[in-house]
């Protein structure tokens, strides 16, 4: 999401974007070149269910980079992610949620209540969600098919993670 704030604050080096408060999160930094996707074997499936656990929107899904810390998740074949979630999906443990786009002015707002529970956000329909995650190259913070964010239904709250498919 550095990329995505950097974007958003007019910012284009390696710094990352200038939030009074904000503390750095230890995230590798931009190095100038999309970096190649993670070695067969990687573990996509533990990355996509911290994904859902973190409320991730789908354009931050495959790159890997929503967990705090040194440690990178990916980046992952966008068709790798897609597939896992779709099987999830399938087996009602996940739902998709439309978050928006803010407007940069928003951030500056302090009357734009940006605290909010991703669960209360509207719920995609399920031939839609069904559709937009059986296509990851919509999965983009072009447009608002990318602030969707899958969540744990409740059957996938109660469920081990040990059991997903």
């Amino acid at each position: 999401m550095v990329g995505f704030l950097g974007r958003l604050f007019g910012r284009a080096d390696d710094a990352g974007p200038e939030i009074p408060g904000m503390v750095p999160t230890g995230r590798r930094r931009w190095t100038g070149r999309p970096p190649a996707p993670a070695a067969d074997g990687a573990d996509v499936r533990a990355a996509m269910h911290l994904a859902v656990r973190h409320d991730t929107w789908l354009f931050d899904v495959h790159e890997g980079d929503f967990v705090d810390g040194t440690d990178m998740w990916g980046p992952f074949e966008p068709a790798a992610c897609s597939e896992v979630l779709l099987r999830w999906f399938d087996a009602g443990l996940v739902e998709l949620r439309q978050d928006i786009d803010h407007p940069p002015e928003a951030f500056y707002d302090p009357s734009v209540d940006l605290d909010y529970d991703v669960a209360d956000l509207p719920l995609v329909p399920p031939g839609a969600a069904r559709a937009l995650l059986a296509d990851p190259g919509r999965w983009t913070d072009a447009t608002p098919d990318g602030f969707a964010v899958p969540l744990p239904t409740e059957l996938g709250r109660r469920t081990p993670p040990a059991e997903w498919p």
